[in-house]
């Protein structure tokens, strides 16, 4: 009798995890990416406030519970968005492919979007477009700073959540499940220096969702939150009572 649309379903399971319940602790905050052939969606359960005491934030508060869609990136039917936010030479020198191949290689799974990888030049593509893709997105997901001068000094203005400390990456989604190494995969989602002013976790653990339970979970917490709570922590943890 629970009518739910499944981006809505995977965000109350991500809340429930965060937060536990009143019998069970949950993981505490956390960030999420759904990799699919159309869109990349990212999740996030954190406070977002600033890390650093020297930061002040410009804009709106952003909500604790927070999810993006990134319509323009996905691994077939949104192929050409992951070469546009990233640049064709940085998916050939990750894929180890000539540029003009990669630029061939996609066009072609734009067309035949039901293709999976079948011999080695293909998955180190797919590994390629999968990573940036996450990356692209979880950048944009999470907030930036940049240096302000002041009459009391420099200090950072930051716009959108801080996410530097959260501890828990979690990946999702068939592209991702599919993909031959998806804990490397979802580590494209951490802080890296090549976009230093970005606010993307530092120092996360990556958990997936091998089972592909998060949206009937949070159906299933509808109801038997304790029940769905158990579940997601065995299933992403290997353990029941892991924190």
């Amino acid at each position: 009798g629970i009518l739910m649309p499944t981006p809505a379903a995977v965000l109350d399971a991500l809340t429930l995890l965060s937060a536990g319940t009143k019998h069970e602790p949950g993981l505490g905050e956390l960030v999420a990416v759904d990799l699919g052939g159309a869109t990349t969606d990212v999740y996030s359960i954190a406070s977002g406030a600033p890390s650093r005491p020297d930061t002040v934030v410009r804009g709106l508060v952003e909500p604790r519970e927070k999810r993006t869609v990134e319509g323009d990136m996905g691994m077939r039917y949104s192929v050409r968005g992951i070469v546009e936010a990233a640049g064709a030479e940085r998916i050939a020198e990750l894929a180890d492919m000539p540029e003009s191949r990669v630029r061939e290689r996609v066009e072609y799974l734009s067309q035949h979007t039901a293709f999976l990888p079948d011999d080695d030049e293909s998955r180190r593509l797919d590994f390629a477009l999968a990573s940036l893709a996450v990356e692209a997105a979880v950048r944009r997901h999470a907030g930036s700073v940049e240096e302000v001068y002041t009459p009391a000094g420099r200090m950072y203005a930051q716009t959108g959540k801080d996410l530097t400390n959260v501890r828990l990456v979690i990946g999702t989604g068939g592209a991702l499940l599919q993909a031959a190494e998806p804990e490397r995969v979802a580590k494209s989602a951490l802080y890296s220096d090549r976009d230093p002013f970005s606010l993307r976790p530092r120092a996360a653990k990556v958990l997936i969702d091998k089972r592909y339970i998060l949206a009937a979970m949070g159906l299933l917490s509808q109801k038997y939150p304790d029940a769905a709570l158990t579940i997601m922590k065995r299933e992403l943890t290997g353990n029941g009572t892991e924190q």
